[in-house]
């Protein structure tokens, strides 16, 4: 049985969640991030990487636009998933990342996590029905 024919067995309400919770989880991660860039968390986050290369980016982007602040708190999130890669690189400084607020730290992964995790079902479920040839 292809995934077409099997999804469209499901009932109406449970197709339409399937189809908008990656995009509900996506938004609950942004909007974290927005929280983060538009609060006093911006400067503590760095303040906390004043040594790192990464962090050096809010001097050719600036801080004052929405924009420019959703993207540094979004690069610095996604470099805090997984900082041992950057740490070797040289990109990130060991200190920085090991004495980086816990509450803030835990604040920026989720985000990081939940845009990914969004992302991820979105293009598992899209490919399932591309797959099946729905048109």
């Amino acid at each position: 049985m292809n995934f077409h024919v099997w999804f469209e067995t499901w009932p109406l309400d449970l197709q339409i969640a399937c189809l908008l919770s990656p995009f509900v989880i996506s938004f609950f991660g942004m909007a974290i991030g927005v929280y983060i860039a538009c609060s006093r968390h911006f400067e503590v986050m760095l303040a906390a990487f004043s040594s790192s290369a990464w962090a050096q980016q809010s001097r050719i982007l600036g801080t004052t636009s929405l924009a420019s602040r959703c993207y540094l708190v979004s690069s610095l999130s996604g470099a805090l998933i997984f900082p041992q890669y950057l740490v070797r690189k040289g990109v990130l400084n060991a200190d920085d990342v090991r004495n980086f607020p816990p509450a803030l730290r835990r604040l920026m992964v989720i985000s990081a996590w939940l845009v990914c995790l969004g992302m991820a079902w979105l293009f598992l479920f899209m490919a399932l029905l591309k797959l099946s040839g729905v048109e």
